[in-house]
């Protein structure tokens, strides 16, 4: 409400538009970070996959390949990804910050050796059909609203009742709450913990189809931080980092938030090196209000 009411060009029509296309995709990153937060877990590698599998959807559009059978590649490797997360996680028992760390460097190593360290570029090479289906899919509208928008709300509607609804989804609550007593209770930690690892990676791999669309093609950096927008905005959104806490509607708000102060600092002329300062900040200040909250809420129950 204060960049809509300072800030004259924030209000206006095409930047609003501009801005729902970027927070989709920051919307679904969210989303996927928050899954395995929630879980008490945390995925570093999201940036990374994003990248690799949107630079996947690329090269499928370049063979003429059909959009929904690009796009589901795309979410297969993320997938793939995320399954490697959940194995060194699960089976090779390393903390989730290395797993995903390692994964983080493995996966953009990859779509370096993939690309040659060049960008995918589309817009030569598919031809007329594939790209116009492309370039709707990552910008195009229905009913003045972004198509990436309807992609966004379908996927929180689903993982919504996953997580509410379903006994996969109470169990990731109780993981994250208390893993001795979901172990003790019978729980399969092992599997819901992969599981979570999985259902990250293919979110991380729609974003990176969603931003592929977007740009109608892949940089060598593409997604590169998106990670750590991932996590601010879980944070911003009420899910907690103790984990066991929040749901979707708080990561798509979360991620909203960023895109606007993003979106906001762009238009008041903050240059790029002090937007990370206060970016820096404002997630600092975040985490620490989040841990304190926890704290309070944890002794207040004992």
């Amino acid at each position: 409400m204060f960049l809509f009411i300072t800030t004259p060009p924030f209000r206006q029509s095409y930047n609003l538009t501009s801005l729902i296309l970027s927070a989709a995709v920051y919307v679904m990153v969210a989303m996927g970070a928050s899954i395995v937060i929630i879980g008490g877990g945390i995925d570093l590698s999201l940036g990374s996959i994003v990248g690799l599998a949107g630079a996947a959807c690329c090269l499928f559009i370049r063979m003429n390949i059909p959009l929904i059978p690009s796009i589901i590649a795309a979410v297969l490797v993320g997938g793939i990804c995320g399954a490697v997360n959940g194995f060194m996680v699960t089976v090779m028992g390393l903390i989730p910050f290395i797993a995903t760390l390692g994964g983080m460097w493995i996966y953009r190593g990859i779509l370096m050796i993939l690309t040659n360290g060049q960008t995918i570029a589309v817009r030569a090479y598919a031809s007329e059909e594939s790209l116009n289906s492309f370039v709707k899919f990552g910008s195009g509208s229905v009913l003045g609203i972004p198509i990436p928008a309807y992609v966004f709300a379908a996927v929180a509607l689903i993982l919504s009742f996953m997580l509410r609804k379903t006994v996969f989804g109470r169990n990731i609550y109780f993981l994250g709450s208390n893993p001795d007593a979901a172990s003790m209770s019978g729980i399969n930690v092992t599997k819901i913990k992969f599981l979570a690892y999985v259902i990250t990676g293919m979110l991380g791999g729609l974003a990176g189809a969603m931003l592929a669309g977007r740009l109608v093609s892949m940089p060598t950096n593409g997604g590169n931080g998106y990670e750590f927008e991932g996590i601010f905005a879980s944070v911003l959104g009420g899910i907690s980092m103790a984990g066991g806490e929040g749901g979707m509607l708080g990561a798509i708000v979360g991620a909203i938030i960023v895109a606007c102060i993003r979106n906001g600092l762009n238009l008041n002329g903050i240059d790029a090196f002090w937007q990370q300062v206060i970016l820096g900040v404002i997630i600092v200040m975040a985490v620490f209000y989040d841990t304190v909250s926890t704290k309070e809420a944890r002794n207040a129950k004992s």
